[in-house]
């Protein structure tokens, strides 16, 4: 008993730093795409808005929420456990709260794959203006609101969901559990089954396809290299670094899918994968803003001349001695960019 509360106050601490590290990183990023993004960049950073808006949000909401899930092993339920800011203010505001959360971790695994499918647009000089990019996040953006509008409403109460959960677990004493317990008694009901459906099949496919894209980039831009300006080059460098990094985040994601799929038909089982599942997924929304805040280079450079100016001047005179320009081709660019 003494160590489920240890891990449970360790749990609490871990998506608190982890949630509120996210959302200042997110804030940051969200402040310089509204006011430092040269022109250059001008549509593709409304995708980057997009995800540290959504980003933002999703570290939020898993301070508010802090989920662990117990799956009920060959049975069409499942129990959620909140352990969040949302205890306060009753069931139907942590139900959506969940629901609002998990639908931010699918639009932002959507919005990758719109970010890798620009790249290798541009290179194949389609044009794509800002109107282009605000389409494609809208479309891909219903799937993940019609998850948020409906799979709250298959919650219940603990009075109806703690039987069966007591049933399956009967090693855990839920009389002591301090959290809201909450859950779904049948996963084949429309909302439950189009979010779970949701949430699981598209990471593989969508994971596989965004790595084929990667590639496909990475060898048009090898070919085109002699080509290109060293501007364009260096344009394209950043945001293909910023997008491998990206690339690698979903991991996270991956892994919770895996780890609840094993749950879920009794492979595994234990109090360590019932915090697993949601404390991975932390990482996808705190690493992304990672990606632009560290190789995209005018954020770079304004964040280094703002907290060490002497990294910034050294930063500067690097590019100068390796031949690197370090101003933007705008009329190769901008008109794609």
């Amino acid at each position: 008993m003494a160590q489920e509360i240890a891990l449970s106050i360790f749990v609490k601490s871990w998506h608190i730093f982890f949630g509120i590290t996210g959302v200042i990183l997110n804030l940051v990023l969200i402040l310089l795409v509204v006011f430092k993004s040269p022109n250059a960049i001008r549509v593709y950073s409304r995708l980057i808005t997009n995800f540290a808006v959504t980003d933002f949000l999703a570290c939020l909401l898993d301070i508010f929420i802090e989920i662990r899930v117990l799956p009920s092993p060959n049975e069409a339920t499942i129990t959620y456990i909140l352990n969040g800011f949302c205890t306060y203010f009753g069931l139907s505001t942590c139900a959506i709260g969940l629901s609002m959360y998990i639908h931010t971790l699918t639009h932002s695994l959507w919005s990758l794959f719109i970010s890798f499918v620009f790249r290798y647009l541009i290179l194949y000089k389609v044009s794509l203006k800002e109107k282009h990019i605000l389409l494609a996040l809208f479309v891909f953006y219903i799937p993940s609101f019609v998850q948020a509008a409906t799979y709250w409403t298959s919650f219940v109460d603990s009075s109806t969901i703690l039987p069966i959960t007591k049933r399956i677990y009967p090693q855990y004493n839920f009389e002591l559990e301090t959290g809201l317990i909450t859950g779904i008694t049948n996963l084949f009901s429309v909302s439950a089954i189009y979010a779970v459906l949701h949430m699981t099949i598209p990471v593989t496919p969508v994971y596989i396809t965004i790595f084929i894209l990667r590639r496909k980039i990475l060898k048009t831009l090898m070919m085109s290299y002699n080509v290109m300006s060293k501007e364009t080059k260096a344009i394209h460098a950043q945001l293909m670094k910023a997008l491998t990094f990206q690339a690698f985040i979903p991991v996270a994601a991956w892994a919770a899918v895996y780890v609840y799929i094993g749950m879920q038909f009794g492979i595994i089982s234990g109090i360590f994968f019932e915090y697993m599942v949601f404390s991975t997924v932390i990482f996808m929304p705190l690493l992304s803003p990672v990606a632009y805040l560290v190789y995209v280079r005018p954020y770079r450079l304004y964040i280094l001349r703002t907290f060490c100016r002497k990294c910034s001047q050294s930063a500067v005179e690097s590019k100068i001695r390796t031949g690197f320009h370090t101003q933007y081709d705008h009329s190769t660019v901008g008109r794609s960019a």
